[in-house]
């Protein structure tokens, strides 16, 4: 025995263990291998569990062979403890609500809760029994994820339907991590599994009230959007139509809500019997109805025009009384009058225009007028050189102090000639010619010096402006906003920047890059005409977003409408459980404030607070609302 631990003076061998002991060294140098299993030995103390491992020399023989000697009692104590420290573990697995699996490193399930046996009734072995309960539409996902996992040591997450107990099809989330060994090995995997099926309820609950109109049961702004966008992506020429039910409001008024009701039902019915299979026919608006026609002509498109006007001819009857009402409609082509379905929705509006100009009861085609939008293209690159852009603004008010939070910038433009052209007109012209980007620096400089000049009398107002979708792709936007916030001295925390919903989704990769930078400047970025779009909240969680303004179009029917109620009120909590603020848009009503103080909405804007000001009127309306607020 070349060395002895203190620890063990005084000990002695018991013959029959000493002999084990050296039988066991010589067979495993004689062996070589890295470790003989433990096994027990008597010493005088007592009882002890001996671990015998060779050391190896330079020539790679045994020099020696290291003997630990551990007390029987604590290595029983030891596992004892290991015991009952797997036990708890067992048991937080097993009463946790998230299912637990483990695969081994060559992709073999090394474990399953004992909850998933129970319930399935069925112990999977491998990965492939696992894809059994998985639906079929969902298995590539899950196995490509569960791929990138193995590949990249990356965390992976994924939602898919399986089976439940009862056979049926259940959302589930699931989040798998690897696992390093100290060598930067992969060791194994674990998958968590949990139950998802309340939220994508609530998800597809929103999306059915979403879609169709409660009051005339025909598609809303939401599905009608949806469905220009299928047509346009499938390059589907279309009629695109706004209708005007005539004297709606003096029907109201004269008669009773619950009759204007009665009458748009009735006044639906008899467009909808006009219109072929493949006819769209959508309410967006209180009293804003539109059509899409598919291929259609011309030719076709007068003939039926004609016998929509004409329908109306015969009156209404609500409870015996007569109601007489007329039809006037607006009607563009695309992609004849222009390949931007936002051209061709003003300029269908422009034509409907035309026909209450005439008297109503009629039907216009748009006629385009060229020197108009010649000009506004020779003209718009020069527009900020020549001093004809000027900026107003629209507050935004918060709920619980009723005070003035914030204030959004709006872009407007009075030309010499033309007089005030809306944003509509010259927005797309700035997005495709790529002028836009030195338009929105120039809002966003001149936005925070404002903003800067009334800090003392407005102290924590915030500023927001809108970003063109457009923007998203152009990466050196954040060292522009760096650059302006610097030199206006506006604290980054005060700038919320805008983008639409379906803006972001078209651009979400370097979308969620630019807006992830310049949350870390303390820049804030908001989701504007929520619900319009195609994204979920779930999506949204992880964008670097901390507000949701929710679409006029919902706001408008809250007060009436109990679809839309539900679907604002959906909306509210959802982003509330994602620590997102909402802010209401096109608030028009005390009805409205009412309603959305009730379901807990943050922040307000619209009409019923005030239109967009220019800068000194509405310091003016600031002063005074704020005042009013404080009592």
């Amino acid at each position: 025995m070349i060395y002895r631990n203190p620890a063990f003076a005084g000990l002695a061998l018991s013959e029959e263990a000493e002999k084990a002991l050296m039988a066991a060294g010589r067979g495993l140098a004689k062996r070589m291998k890295e470790q003989l299993a433990a096994f027990q030995v008597e010493l005088s103390g007592g009882a002890f569990v001996a671990g015998l491992s060779p050391i190896i020399d330079e020539r790679g023989q045994a020099a020696a062979i290291l003997c630990v000697l551990r007390r029987q009692a604590q290595a029983e104590e030891l596992r004892a403890r290991l015991a009952e420290a797997e036990r708890r573990l067992q048991l937080i697995v097993e009463h946790s609500n998230d299912y637990v699996f483990i695969f081994s490193r060559d992709r073999q399930l090394s474990y399953i809760p004992p909850s998933w046996k129970g319930k399935m009734n069925w112990q999977p072995a491998s990965y492939d029994d696992m894809l059994a309960f998985v639906h079929p539409d969902d298995a590539p996902v899950i196995t490509q994820k569960l791929a990138n996992l193995y590949d990249t040591y990356e965390t992976q997450t994924a939602e898919f339907r399986k089976r439940d107990e009862h056979g049926e099809w259940i959302w589930m989330e699931a989040s798998g991590k690897a696992i390093i060994d100290e060598a930067g090995k992969l060791d194994c995997v674990i998958v968590t599994v949990k139950n998802i099926s309340e939220r994508k309820q609530y998800e597809e609950k929103l999306r059915q009230l979403a879609y169709f109109d409660s009051l005339t049961g025909i598609a809303n702004r939401i599905y009608f959007e949806r469905q220009i966008g299928e047509l346009i992506a499938s390059g589907t020429p279309f009629a695109l139509c706004y209708l005007d039910f005539d004297k709606f409001k003096w029907i109201n008024d004269h008669f009773s809500h619950q009759a204007g009701d009665y009458f748009l039902r009735e006044a639906v019915k008899r467009v909808s019997r006009e219109l072929r299979h493949d006819d769209f026919f959508a309410r967006i608006g209180g009293d804003e109805f539109v059509l899409l026609l598919p291929n259609v002509t011309k030719a076709e498109m007068t003939a039926l025009a004609e016998r929509l006007v004409s329908s109306f001819h015969e009156p209404f009857y609500y409870e015996k009384q007569l109601i007489q009402s007329t039809l006037s409609i607006g009607i563009a082509f695309f992609p004849k009058d222009s390949d931007r379905i936002e051209q061709v929705m003003k300029y269908a509006d422009q034509a409907l225009y035309e026909v209450k100009e005439r008297g109503r009861n009629g039907y216009a085609f748009y006629r385009p007028v060229e020197h108009r939008r010649i000009v506004i293209e020779q003209d718009l690159p020069f527009a900020i050189m020549r001093g004809q852009f000027y900026l107003c603004y629209q507050p935004k008010v918060r709920l619980t102090q009723g005070r003035a939070m914030g204030i959004e910038a709006l872009l407007r433009w009075r030309h010499p000639t033309l007089g005030e052209i809306p944003p509509l007109d010259f927005i797309p012209l700035a997005e495709e010619s790529g002028f836009i980007f030195e338009i929105t620096l120039w809002v966003l400089e001149r936005a925070c010096r404002q903003v800067k000049e009334w800090e003392r009398k407005f102290p924590g107002l915030k500023l927001a402006v809108n970003l063109s979708p457009f923007l998203l792709n152009r990466p050196e936007l954040v060292e522009h906003v760096k650059r302006i916030l610097r030199e206006t001295e506006l604290v980054p925390d005060r700038l919320i920047l805008e983008v639409t919903e379906s803006g972001l989704m078209e651009n979400i990769e370097t979308g969620r890059h630019i807006l992830t930078e310049l949350q870390q400047l303390g820049v804030q970025a908001a989701i504007d005409d929520f619900g319009t779009g195609f994204s979920s909240l779930a999506y949204i969680r992880n964008l670097p977003v901390s507000l949701l303004k929710i679409d006029r179009s919902f706001i408008q029917g809250i007060a009436e409408n109990s679809k839309d109620a539900t679907i604002v009120d959906t909306i509210i909590h959802l982003a509330k459980s994602l620590d997102i603020e909402v802010l209401a848009e096109g608030v028009e009503t005390e009805s409205q404030v009412v309603l959305l103080s009730q379901m807990d909405c943050d922040y307000a804007q619209g009409f019923y607070f005030s239109r967009s000001l220019e800068a000194e009127k509405l310091q003016q309306w600031l002063e005074k609302y704020n005042r009013s607020a404080a009592f």
